[in-house]
């Protein structure tokens, strides 16, 4: 559907867009790398499009909604709305491809080292290199690293290119680092005549150390922020109950001109869930998404 769409949009878009496109270069990339099939010109003449009907959608629903105010400043509130909200979606979708992007290289870097390890059982029993490629791109458990496979096979038996050259496209166009470095190590290994499956196997041993060595970090993390959590949304709300009513009595019942019920209201409904969202934002960033 939505290929469709860009298709539609870049024929209403494209001559225009096509006069900026420098300004959008480095998107080319990102689509690459996040697999998307659209060109530059096709995502952003659809970007240009779903912005307009996004625009014309929200602004009477948004003129609708606003209960006060006379119609001029309800049009004016909705436009104002409808602007920063238009340009928010868009702002996200034009970064879309770098965030699938960084999807796919965690997603390939999960399974990695045990697509490794099946790679390297397939060329000890001495199964051609692309071929290995064709078997590994039909084992959908591998993901990403499948889909990444079926590619380089492709290349290679649809579209005539030799195993070098579609080595070296699929690690150009890789998103994850880890992947890249392995398409360039196969490349190494079978231009210099070296052993495919010793060193497909070495790498496997490899990743599978620094995946448990990260593990170990990833608890010892996990364990922090929940002591942390503990500590900052189980025992300071209770703690600051109680020094909330106790300060307000000393004070004469009320607390920088405000009584204990207020402030614990917002302590509950405010202060809490703000130090909430602060703190998973925090903990979501500490989170390792690579295994290097």
């Amino acid at each position: 559907m939505l290929e469709r769409l860009a298709k539609f949009a870049y024929r209403l878009f494209g001559r225009t867009v096509f006069r900026y496109r420098d300004r959008y270069a480095w998107i080319t990339e990102e689509l690459k790398k996040a697999r998307l099939p659209y060109t530059p010109d096709e995502y952003v003449s659809l970007l240009i499009l779903l912005g307009i009907l996004l625009f014309v959608l929200l602004l009477p629903v948004g003129y609708l909604l606003i209960p006060f105010g006379n119609p001029f400043m309800r049009f004016l509130l909705s436009f104002l709305i409808d602007i920063v909200t238009t340009a928010i979606v868009l702002f996200n979708a034009l970064n879309y491809p770098r965030f699938k992007a960084i999807s796919r290289a965690s997603s390939i870097d999960a399974v990695l080292p045990f697509a490794l390890m099946h790679m390297a059982t397939l060329a000890g029993s001495g199964i051609p290199p692309h071929h290995i490629f064709r078997i590994m791109g039909k084992i959908e458990k591998y993901g990403e690293v499948a889909r990444e496979c079926r590619i380089i096979y492709r290349d290679v038996a649809v579209l005539g290119k030799d195993l070098f050259s579609a080595l070296s496209d699929a690690a150009k166009s890789s998103p994850s680092r880890l992947w890249t470095e392995i398409l360039w190590g196969i490349s190494s290994t079978l231009r210099t005549g070296g052993s495919l499956r010793d060193y497909l196997y070495s790498k496997s041993r490899e990743l599978q150390a620094l995946i448990e060595r990260k593990e170990r970090e990833t608890v010892e993390t996990m364990n922090l922020l929940t002591e942390i959590y503990l500590i900052v949304f189980v025992l300071t709300p209770i703690l600051g109950a109680i020094m909330l009513i106790l300060m307000s009595m000393l004070a004469g019942g009320t607390l920088l001109g405000l009584n204990p019920l207020t402030l614990f209201a917002l302590l509950v409904y405010l202060i809490t869930p703000v130090t909430g969202i602060i703190f998973l934002i925090f903990a979501d960033n500490a989170r390792p998404r690579e295994i290097v």
